[in-house]
């Protein structure tokens, strides 16, 4: 029975050491709780070259924990509304400066916007001053037009939107992957989804492809992929135009590294098919009938 007792007695000591420990590390958690992203020096500028014009701001206390998605906008005033030119999304920082890229715009009045993305609100960040963008000697020169009458500084509010939703290439395809569309409000910026654009990296490699044989300057062109098997129409008609350029393709099949060569001078029309393609198989199987 005292045996008993005694380890109740510690098991109470314990459990009431525990409820302590507990009790400390809720208030630890709260004093140590994440501040709220903050951002200052939210404005448009031209860049140090004069050749475009950019939305930047800084900003502070911004990481995964902040349970939002930070971007920032370039917008220009047309008619009492927004009109969207560009934007980015903010990487997290404890304290990070971003731009977006410079762009070349019209003249007219333009205004910097940082948006908070918490899923079922936006918080709207917009800059203090409205900006007059102008074109001197081929410079662009940025200076304040005229700062908010609504509001001194940057307004902080949730934002309530009609939403006039937009798809806006956020990425250009490039021969290896597809490009990027956000269906995205163009008044207040909010995106709700990301989609590819289906074969744009084949139509971007058959583009490039015919741009170089088209362009060539010697009496050959190398072309190498290790993901199409094909040529389109433009290619071909690029060929028949360019009859004194043999092409060479490197490409891959089935894990291994083949090429096929086709000559200078070559009839095209004899490889097309109905639609004005063909495997870089078949093609090399027409050009070997005729060796």
């Amino acid at each position: 029975m005292v045996g008993r007792k005694w380890k109740r007695s510690v098991m109470a000591v314990m459990m009431a050491g525990l409820v302590l420990v507990v009790a400390e590390l809720g208030m630890t958690m709260q004093v140590q709780a994440a501040e709220a992203p903050a951002i200052t020096n939210l404005v448009v500028a031209e860049t140090d070259d004069g050749c475009g014009v950019i939305a930047q701001c800084s900003y502070q206390n911004y990481t995964d924990y902040s349970g939002c998605e930070m971007r920032l906008y370039l917008y220009k005033m047309e008619n009492d509304t927004t009109v969207l030119k560009t934007q980015k999304r903010l990487p997290f920082s404890d304290s990070g400066e971003e731009k977006t890229e410079p762009l070349e715009v019209e003249e007219g009045t333009y205004l910097a916007v940082v948006t908070m993305d918490y899923g079922t609100n936006i918080r709207q960040y917009s800059s203090r001053d409205y900006y007059k963008v102008r074109k001197v000697d081929g410079k662009y020169e940025v200076t304040v037009e005229v700062a908010h009458t609504e509001t001194e500084g940057q307004k902080d509010e949730n934002v309530s939107c009609n939403h006039n939703m937009e798809y806006f290439l956020v990425k250009q395809a490039t021969s290896t992957s597809d490009g990027v569309l956000a269906y995205q409000c163009s008044i207040c910026g909010a995106v709700f989804k990301y989609v590819e654009v289906p074969n744009s990296a084949y139509a971007t490699f058959l583009r490039e492809t015919a741009a170089s044989i088209l362009g060539a300057g010697d009496s050959k062109v190398n072309i190498s992929t290790d993901r199409w098997m094909s040529f389109d129409r433009n290619v071909f008609e690029a060929i028949k135009s360019r009859p004194d350029v043999t092409v060479i393709v490197d490409y891959q099949y089935r894990g291994e590294q083949c090429q096929v060569k086709i000559p200078a001078g070559a009839d095209v029309e004899k490889l097309m098919d109905e639609n004005g393609f063909c495997g870089f198989r078949y093609i090399e199987e027409i050009l070997n009938q005729f060796d």
